[in-house]
């Protein structure tokens, strides 16, 4: 009678432990969730300051092929159109470092992320999920030197209104600076390239983390 009752009694803790480890693992995938989501809304706010950023381009190209238009003695319309560009310019410049400090706040989270991950039992989740803190930091990286090729250019442009801006313009001056600068954004346009590859790589990661454990 006693056996039988140790060995009921034995078997209930198991039960519960296991249980118990169950509804752990439960929370602990909820977690890991819970700051996906907090990433997820972040990075809607590090994609809006880009398409703001694009707009600004836009709007400067728009100046800036206006200065090209102007006649060798429309000083003060090609002036004015320097001037408004570099205005533009300056906004973009102030975009980029918001943009910066958005993606750099995201690591942080990421981070936190990962000391949440670790504690999680489930390897396959737990693995599948180092995928996408991996393929982050891999993408913040990769902007990293996006962001300093992109600040380079900008500052090549600058240079480039600023000999716009005077009476008597340097064609030559303007033609090699022009053609620096065309080569830097080569660069840029590269390392976009393989930027959104990245971002489609996590998105990808996301979506199947939350088809396949999110339910």
């Amino acid at each position: 009678m006693y056996k039988k009752s140790h060995a009921l009694f034995l078997i209930i803790v198991l039960l519960l432990m296991f249980c118990s480890a169950c509804t752990s693992q439960i929370k602990q995938k909820k977690l890991v969730f819970q700051k996906l989501n907090k990433i997820t809304k972040m990075e809607q706010k590090f994609e809006k300051a880009g398409e703001t950023i694009q707009s600004l381009e836009i709007k400067e190209l728009e100046f800036y092929e206006k200065i090209y238009l102007y006649k060798v003695n429309e000083v003060n319309k090609r002036q004015d159109a320097a001037k408004h560009a570099i205005n533009l310019l300056n906004k973009r410049k102030e975009k980029i470092n918001e943009e910066s400090k958005l993606i750099h706040d995201i690591d942080i989270k990421i981070e936190e992320l990962q000391t949440i991950n670790i504690e999680t039992k489930d390897e396959k989740f737990r693995n599948e999920v180092y995928l996408f803190v991996k393929t982050w930091r891999e993408r913040t990286k990769l902007y990293d030197q996006l962001n300093k090729k992109y600040k380079q250019a900008i500052e090549t442009d600058l240079s480039i209104y600023n000999l716009l801006s005077q009476k008597k313009v340097d064609l030559n001056n303007v033609k090699s600076k022009t053609k620096n600068t065309n080569r830097i954004y080569k660069d840029v346009i590269n390392l976009n390239d393989q930027l959104n590859l990245y971002t489609q790589k996590l998105n990808d990661i996301r979506n199947h983390l939350i088809e396949k454990y999110g339910k």
